[in-house]
């Protein structure tokens, strides 16, 4: 049980911080390619 709950405490850990670098990338990409601020959610 307690393997079971570190393993998805590892896993959600990795999924948020690989997504926080995505947005951070595509952000840089888009302000290069565009010379603009990147489109944000309303």
């Amino acid at each position: 049980m307690l393997r079971k709950a570190l393993w998805l405490g590892l896993y959600g850990a990795l999924g948020a911080a690989s997504t926080m670098v995505a947005r951070r990338a595509a952000s840089g990409i888009w302000r290069i390619a565009t010379g603009e601020k990147p489109p944000a959610k309303r």
